[in-house]
């Protein structure tokens, strides 16, 4: 029981104080400890999976086998390995369990490994703070997420980028690994009973990474909500679910979180994978975005926002295409929401530059108590027609969409964040 020992030992002295700094000194201490490190990689490993939830503990608990099942010379690693191998949950794992405990483990142990196989022992650290003490210990779980576009709209400007739908269900990665096929959600955290998803996904080619969304009843306004409550569902078997799929590599680069391919071969690499180039089959529950443009023109960005949103959807995605899949937050991928109307009123313009020089760049408009600059939703043509026309243009009442109010930093005063034109109010 020494490594048990040592680890209960760790565990008591790491808990002693509550700060940061004295957490990082005690995870010091014990960076060479070889069982230390074992049980913190048990712990914090997200693909480690014990199958044992509060309410199969305390099932293990009440259990009394009426004969040996665990041999004498098992020791705790043993029993951890053969938990997170035949990691279901199932009574007969569970009476081993129980009589590993009883026969083998001192009763002082019990409570520890117990916490220990339902992964409820208390640090007070997390993955990143272990792993910047004792270098990858822990393998991460990361997947890329969206900048906003509104807040940096320029970012995209000269790239080559694809749009998609911004699908509003459950992030969800799969994995298909020796044939064994594991769904995860953003967090790390394993989603056991997908069984439609699991059954179809026997067709996929081995060593593969999807990522997607989970999605109930497309089209539905309440889908978001239908989506999560039978994902959480805590029956052993979840329907009603489909996995919408925007991006893939190799099972192996997501372990390793590093993949360097582009967006672009990640989706030549999908379109393989559903179209037909290894297998043929007419997936039902797996089914791949389609991209609605890509290139280069900016302007489609609003349009498909326009278009998508008007079918309910929630806005659009940008990809850049020869972007590799960040494991972060990241510019390379951007989310573009809904956006609202209003009616303002036009008090003056502003000269454009570069390739608007001597022609509109914006419209000055009256907003509440303050102006804002529309310059966006013009054809060249309106453009020149405005600036000929500054005198009839004066003093119209337009209708401009924006994604939200905000205020300017140096006045204080009320703006709209990317105000966009849609058109003149003939009536006013």
């Amino acid at each position: 029981m020494k490594t048990l020992a040592e680890f209960k030992q760790f565990i008591e002295e790491i808990n002693l104080e509550n700060g940061r700094n004295y957490k990082i000194s005690v995870l010091e201490k014990y960076k060479d400890n070889d069982n230390v490190k074992y049980y913190l990689h048990y712990l914090l490993n997200p693909y480690i999976v014990t199958g044992i939830s509060e309410k199969k503990l305390q099932k293990l608990k009440s259990m009394k086998p009426d004969h040996a099942i665990v041999l004498e010379t098992a020791t705790v690693k043993d029993m951890l390995k053969y938990i997170s191998i035949y990691n279901t949950g199932a009574d007969n794992y569970l009476e081993t369990m129980k009589d590993f405990t009883d026969r083998v483990l001192p009763e002082e142990y019990h409570d520890l490994f117990y916490k220990i196989i339902t992964k409820n022992v208390i640090l007070g650290v997390d993955t990143k703070t272990v792993n910047k003490v004792m270098p990858n210990l822990i393998p991460t779980f990361n997947v890329m997420l969206a900048n906003k576009y509104f807040d940096k709209p320029e970012i995209i400007e000269g790239k080559e980028f694809a749009i998609t739908t911004k699908i509003d269900g459950m992030r969800c990665i799969m994995l298909k690994e020796s044939g064994n096929v594991t769904f995860w959600s953003r967090q790390g955290q394993k989603i056991d009973g997908l069984v439609d998803l699991e059954e179809e996904a026997k067709y996929f080619p081995d060593n593969l990474c999807l990522d997607g969304e989970l999605i109930a009843d497309v089209g539905n306004p309440d889908t978001y909500k239908d989506t999560m409550k039978r994902a959480r569902n805590k029956d052993a078997e979840k329907h009603g679910l489909k996995m919408m799929v925007f991006d893939c590599m190799s099972a192996e680069e997501f372990r390793n979180q590093h993949a360097n391919n582009a967006y672009h071969k990640r989706r030549d690499l999908l379109d393989c994978v559903f179209n037909g180039t290894w297998f043929i089959h007419d997936f039902k529950y797996f089914e791949k975005l389609p991209i609605l443009y890509q290139g280069t023109d900016t302007s489609k960005i609003i349009e498909l926002l326009e278009e998508q949103t008007s079918k309910g959807e929630e806005g659009v995605m940008i990809n850049v295409c020869d972007a590799p899949y960040d494991f972060k937050r990241t510019n390379n991928l951007l989310k573009v929401k809904k956006f609202q109307d209003t009616e303002v009123k036009v008090v003056g313009f502003q000269e454009g530059t570069n390739k608007y020089a001597g022609t509109l760049g914006a419209l000055v408009c009256e907003y509440k108590y303050s102006t804002v600059d529309v310059g966006s939703g013009f054809s060249d043509a309106l453009r020149d027609e405005i600036w000929a026309n500054k005198d009839a243009w004066l003093g119209k009442i337009i209708t401009v969409k924006y994604f939200e109010e905000t205020y300017n930093s140096a006045t204080g005063l009320p703006s709209l964040r990317f105000p966009v034109f849609i058109r003149v109010r003939e009536d006013a």
